[in-house]
């Protein structure tokens, strides 16, 4: 028999303030007991929460009504042995539930067209280069709603450090001024709150960063091709196409039967699976090309994005080493290392070494030389 752990840490978030608290976290038959420092502790009961995330690190929702209204406190827990642990020790209808389904028509709609416009060719299992010559035909709004959608799922910064936010908004439109052919996108960049190394570049423009991305990179330059790179991959649609593949295997049955609910669970269940929008290896080296090809027009030197790149090559090295030492699930590693939804670091890091040597005469430009990059960006 297993024994059950039962005190985790973690991090509250209140819904009141956009600091994040620690807590220290025990869990008992019957609630999750929340314990601060300075003040009393809460109980949250099994039946009054939710849980909004299906991978570490778990984000679980509770409803608290007080006398100015409700607020929703949102746990964050990173270790990903939380889950099990609750199950083992929760009631037997305990179960992980679902993000309630309260979006308006507009979304619902924009779901049920996208899946409308590729019906008959994903209903006969056409072969994936329809979908991705379709995904070119879709409206920009319907782009950003999704990606709005996706993007209200995760507990991003509402008061990050205006230093940081002014340094990557402005290297974004840096970026975005320096493309040759003009763009439709609204960048917009949002930094969650975790050490884990990742970044996301969602449909419609939204990028989220995690703070450990930006701990580990000690220079503009670095942070410029991180952005450069997945500025590409809105550029080029390529999370659009990776979610209409995703959606296009079981979702066309449910829209023929007219359960819009379960359709748009379909689009929801992307925010916990962004791991599998298969961002395949031509698509990686597209990103990697024209991103490098981005930073020359903006005249910032690319051996920043080779450089943020080598370090992330060392972190997936520690990771590989933890996967030997670790009961991690094996979409928990790949969805929050960098490198890994992404190909091999080393193929890559060899085609940006190249991609730079053909560019080598060419003068750059300091970027923000006075920013003091390593003196805002987040410690720790």
């Amino acid at each position: 028999m297993v024994t059950p752990k039962l005190q985790f840490s973690g991090y509250l978030f209140d819904g009141k303030r956009a600091k994040k608290q620690p807590v220290r976290i025990e869990l008992t038959p019957f609630h999750i007991t929340l314990k601060f420092s300075g003040r009393s502790a809460e109980s949250w009961p099994y039946s009054e929460i939710r849980w909004a995330a299906e991978t570490t690190p778990f984000h679980i929702e509770h409803q608290l009504n007080t006398p100015e209204g409700e607020r929703l406190e949102t746990l964050v827990v990173e270790n990903p042995d939380f889950y099990e642990n609750c199950q083992r020790i929760a009631p037997n209808d305990f179960s992980r539930t679902t993000i309630k389904n309260s979006f308006n028509w507009k979304i619902i709609s924009a779901g049920a067209l996208i899946l409308l416009l590729f019906f008959y060719a994903v209903f006969k299992i056409v072969p994936y280069y329809f979908v991705d010559q379709l995904a070119d035909k879709i409206p920009l709004e319907w782009e950003e709603t999704i990606g709005d959608v996706v993007l209200s799922t995760f507990p991003v910064e509402k008061n990050p450090d205006p230093r940081v936010m002014a340094l990557l908004t402005d290297t974004l439109r840096l970026l975005k001024q320096s493309k040759v052919e003009e763009t439709p996108y609204n960048l917009k960049v949002f930094i969650l709150p975790t050490e884990q190394i990742n970044a996301l570049a969602l449909p419609g423009g939204n990028i989220i960063i995690f703070e450990g991305l930006l701990k580990i990179a000690d220079s503009p330059e670095e942070i410029a091709g991180l952005l450069a790179h997945e500025v590409q991959h809105i550029f080029l649609k390529h999370s659009t196409r990776g979610i209409l593949r995703n959606l296009a295997s079981g979702m066309l049955l449910a829209l023929v039967r007219g359960d819009a609910n379960t359709v748009m669970e379909g689009v929801v269940g992307i925010a916990g699976q962004l791991n599998t929008l298969g961002f395949s290896r031509k698509m990686e080296t597209e990103a990697d090309i024209k991103g490098i090809e981005l930073m020359l027009e903006a005249k910032i030197n690319p051996k920043g994005m080779l450089s943020i790149f080598k370090k992330l090559l060392k972190e997936e090295l520690k990771l590989e080493e933890n996967k030997k030492n670790s009961s991690i699930s094996k979409n928990a590693k790949e969805f929050f290392s960098y490198l890994s939804t992404n190909r091999s670091a080393k193929i890559q890091i060899k085609e940006l070494e190249n991609k730079i040597k053909n560019n080598s005469e060419k003068l750059w430009i300091p970027l923000y030389p006075n920013s003091n990059w390593n003196e805002i960006k987040p410690q720790g």
